[in-house]
């Protein structure tokens, strides 16, 4: 009778782990889901609209906005906290997966949590963010913010270091556009995508081009 109790608590205990070890594995997938979405989101948010409902007030705009004025330290944040997330539920479904089939566990494990990731954990939260990319930015801005802020000492020691790797490969800095460059590039592309009528996007654009026009170009003669 005793021996039977035995088997059955050494039973339970290894179910309770294994739930336990799964519950966490999803919980991971769900943090990496929250890292790819608010990456993709971040990049995609129409800054324009962020500044127009910061001037309103909406200190979320203005927490994203304030994320978005250092890229390099937004993109290493997330993708160190991303990378460190999926080899950890990459590893904890390892172990789980070895327990049930042995050493064939190590190619269900890879087979299984590269759906899961490819799944839940990227295509799915980065789908959803493309679609509504500034509304996600807005409300991820705080949770975001404070895990950049929290990881900032690693990515600046990572950020140093591949910087030091650059300089000695000779690449040189990040390329910035002159701002009616992207002005231009944006009418065109709001124009060919429907949203700027021909007419609007040729004002825009003769706008932009009113510093290179001499004064003759454009006056009339008294006479006419």
């Amino acid at each position: 009778m005793a021996g039977e109790q035995l088997g059955e608590t050494a039973i339970f205990d290894w179910l309770s782990l294994d739930l336990v070890l799964g519950l966490v594995i999803l919980c991971l997938l769900v943090v990496s889901g929250f890292f790819s979405g608010s990456e993709t989101a971040l990049t995609a948010a129409s800054r324009a609209r962020l500044h127009h409902m910061e001037r309103e007030g909406d200190r979320k705009s203005r927490r994203a906005l304030e994320l978005l004025k250092h890229p390099d330290r937004l993109i290493g944040a997330i993708l160190l906290g991303n990378n460190a997330v999926n080899i950890l539920a990459s590893s904890l479904a390892t172990s789980l997966f070895l327990s049930w089939f042995g050493q064939a566990g190590v190619a269900y494990a890879t087979l299984v949590m590269t759906l899961m990731v490819l799944v839940f954990a990227e295509v799915l939260p980065k789908t959803y963010a493309i679609a509504h990319p500034t509304t996600t930015a807005r409300k991820i801005a705080g949770p975001v913010g404070a895990i950049v802020w929290a990881l900032s000492p690693i990515v600046e020691s990572v950020r140093a270091v591949v910087g030091l790797i650059l300089r000695l490969l000779g690449v040189k800095g990040r390329e910035r556009f002159p701002a009616h460059e992207e002005l231009r590039g944006a009418i065109s592309m709001h124009h060919a995508e429907g949203g700027v009528e021909r007419d609007d996007a040729d004002r825009l654009g003769g706008i932009l081009d009113l510093k290179d026009l001499d004064v003759a170009e454009v006056m009339i003669h008294r006479r006419n």
